[in-house]
């Protein structure tokens, strides 16, 4: 009996819990958005500008939720559907980049960038784990 709880512990990489919290956050706003875009909009923008419409909308925030689902699945087995967390450091970057162009044009608020400073730290952890775990290739 020891050691079958053993072996299911020893399947846990090192990377299990914070891909989980990456799910959880990408889950978490992903569902905020989706299921109350009218909240959402005003947490994350100031105003609804043509730039802000690009994630002002219910299917970016279904693809995010995806994405977050994507996360918990490579954290349980860390060498399937990596093409999620390799798609999404690039995409979280890339995200954190325009939010924080639509901030210093007064169009996303204070909030919106702290979501995605969380973001951009969730990138650096995403490029890390995909350089450590090459392993079983970058998708």
């Amino acid at each position: 009996m020891d050691s079958i709880d053993l072996s299911i512990k020893e399947k846990r990489s090192k990377y299990f819990v914070p891909l989980l919290i990456g799910a959880i956050w990408n889950i978490f706003f992903g569902s905020l958005g989706f299921f109350n875009l009218q909240l959402c909009n005003s947490l994350f923008f100031n105003l609804i500008t043509p730039e802000a419409k690009i994630i002002a909308n219910k299917t970016w925030w279904f693809v995010v939720i995806v994405a977050g689902i994507g996360y918990g699945i490579v954290a349980f087995a860390n060498h399937k559907f990596r093409f999620f967390v390799t798609i999404g450091a690039i995409g979280k970057m890339a995200f954190f980049f325009f939010v924080i162009y639509l901030w210093l044009g007064s169009i996303a608020t204070d909030f919106a960038a702290a979501v995605v400073f969380g973001d951009f730290v969730w990138a650096i952890y995403f490029f890390f784990f995909i350089f450590r775990t090459r392993e079983y290739g970058y998708l």
